[in-house]
């Protein structure tokens, strides 16, 4: 599957993108070069992989928890411009 400069505008028009006209070519090639990683995956063979067998090989990956050093909430204070009851005060980001 090859994405054409049509439709390249369509995916950046729905994801709110800007693409200036000197970064088509190459968004065109990583799109691309996306697509055909996902047309190898597509066309790997699983066959073999019962549905079941995908549940029972997961292990957990994530290191464990290990308390360490770290800063008092006074240290943290700190480093923020305005800190309130706990927080952080930041500006305004939705409007309601």
């Amino acid at each position: 599957m090859n994405l054409n400069e049509d439709s390249l505008q369509k995916i950046a028009e729905l994801a709110r993108l800007k693409i200036r006209p000197e970064e088509k070519e190459s968004a065109l090639n990583d799109f691309n070069k996306i697509l055909e990683y996902v047309d190898q995956v597509k066309g790997l063979d699983v066959s073999s992989i019962g549905e079941d067998e995908i549940y029972l090989r997961h292990e957990n990956a994530i290191r464990p928890d290990l308390m360490g050093k770290h800063l008092s909430r006074e240290e943290i204070e700190t480093f923020a411009p305005s800190f309130q009851n706990g927080y952080f005060v930041v500006p305004k980001v939705i409007e309601t």
